[in-house]
């Protein structure tokens, strides 16, 4: 069985969700604080990471900030090499600000972005559409190409920036427009990131950060349109997006 490293450090609030996924994906999970890893080699014996959602060190500077210069100054050769073994690494919400403030995300050193205020100024926090991107991932193995999907998201800082060429060529998933838009104060692109780019993976595929939380989309019941979806048996392709993401690098790390 794949065993999964879900990271905890102060202000991480999604946690425990995020191992629940894991877990339901076919993974064992671990919770663990960075302040309890090995600095020698700290990802020993596992075969996923995830740094979750939440508000690491309250987002103290910008998001994700702190924690990712402090991933890199301690663990940051240890991180590129737990890659290069070809094990995958997915940065949720907080946790994708951390990847791109670290430098894993969009493509290394050479290529640089930056999470930013949502341009409305405000937090968002609604579900959203989504299609998969032209980049290819571990993690969006089991979607179709252009496939749409649904997922909740809850960030005030999610508006990626950067080369437009370099985010739409990384992009593994981009904010779409719904089947039915309620309200055209809701356009599909909740923060106004470059392309509307919702996530992003890198050159490899094994790397991926991603705004909205498929942690919170593992079970049909979590999705708000449940009762109806239920009745017309609809959607999904037979389970949730986010458990499909999961499953998707359990499987292929588990083969």
């Amino acid at each position: 069985m794949a065993r999964a490293l879900v990271l905890q450090a102060a202000g991480i609030n999604c946690d425990l969700e995020t191992a629940r996924a894991f877990e339901l994906a076919g993974a064992s999970a671990d919770l663990r604080h960075v302040n309890t890893l090995d600095v020698r080699d700290p990802f020993a014996g596992y075969d996923l990471l995830a740094i979750p959602g939440g508000f690491s060190y309250g987002d103290d500077v910008a998001a994700g900030r702190i924690l990712g210069d402090r991933i890199v100054r301690q663990f940051g050769d240890a991180l590129h090499r737990f890659v290069d073994s070809g094990r995958p690494v997915l940065g949720i919400c907080n946790g994708f600000q951390v990847l791109v403030s670290a430098g894993l995300l969009p493509g290394g050193n050479a290529e640089r972005a930056a999470l930013d205020t949502n341009v409305s100024g405000s937090f968002a926090c609604r579900w959203v559409t989504l299609r998969r991107g032209g980049a290819s991932s571990i993690w969006t193995a089991d979607f179709a190409a252009d496939e749409a999907i649904e997922l909740p998201i809850a960030h005030a800082e999610g508006r990626l920036i950067g080369d437009e060429a370099t985010i739409d060529r990384h992009a593994a998933f981009t904010y779409a427009e719904p089947a039915q838009r309620l309200s055209d104060d809701l356009p599909a692109n909740p923060n106004g990131s470059v392309a509307d780019v919702a996530g992003l993976t890198d050159s490899t595929g094994l790397v991926m950060g991603l705004m909205p939380h498929p942690e919170r989309y593992v079970e049909p019941m979590q999705h708000p349109a449940y009762a109806k979806k239920h009745i017309e048996k609809s959607g999904d392709n037979g389970e949730p997006a986010g458990l499909r993401l999961f499953r998707s690098a359990v499987r292929a790390t588990s083969a």
